[in-house]
């Protein structure tokens, strides 16, 4: 779905992004000089490679007119305002793809597992028993402690932090 939205407005200078640029270089010129035709436009800088469309324009110039000549320009389907969250595109990219396909391989053996163990043991615990053994089995071979290396402890001590805030992470990107 190609969406047009406006990023910010004050008087004089108006921004506005379309993802569709990055992807249609062509309309760039077409959409630059159909804005730069409007009466009261002074300069239009558009940046394909992020969808940035930059406007100066006279001070009682409203951005809904540009926003109309850029919808119509651009063949948008939807118009966003300042902060509206963009519609999650619909194509899955390639690693998405494997990434699901190895969830449910998971997914399924953790399934098969339950089943197993009569619902007594998932791979969760699983993994965690194999961890926590394995390491016992370290420390009774070798019979000393070693200091995890630094890249370790940065990795836990941030999903500790994301697990433990999830619900405060969370509330702010509602906000």
């Amino acid at each position: 779905m190609r969406y047009l939205q406006l990023v910010h407005t004050v008087p004089g200078r108006t921004r506005l992004r379309c993802p569709s640029l990055r992807k249609e270089p062509s309309l760039v010129t077409r959409v630059a000089d159909e804005l730069a035709a409007v009466a009261g436009v002074h300069e239009v800088k558009v940046r394909p490679f992020t969808g940035s469309i930059l406007v100066f324009h006279d001070r009682d110039l409203s951005s809904s007119t540009l926003t109309d000549v850029a919808q119509r320009v651009l063949a948008c389907d939807l118009v966003l305002a300042r902060h509206e969250r963009p519609p999650v595109d619909g194509g899955v990219p390639e690693l998405a793809k494997i990434a699901r396909l190895a969830a449910s391989a998971f997914r399924d053996i953790d399934r098969d597992m339950l089943r197993a163990s009569q619902g007594s043991l998932d791979l969760g615990t699983l993994a965690t028993l194999g961890f926590f053994g394995a390491g016992a089995l370290q420390l009774a071979y070798e019979r000393e402690l070693e200091m995890p290396p630094w890249f370790n402890l940065a990795w836990w001590g941030y999903r500790t932090f994301m697990t433990n805030e999830q619900d405060e992470i969370s509330s702010i990107d509602d906000e």
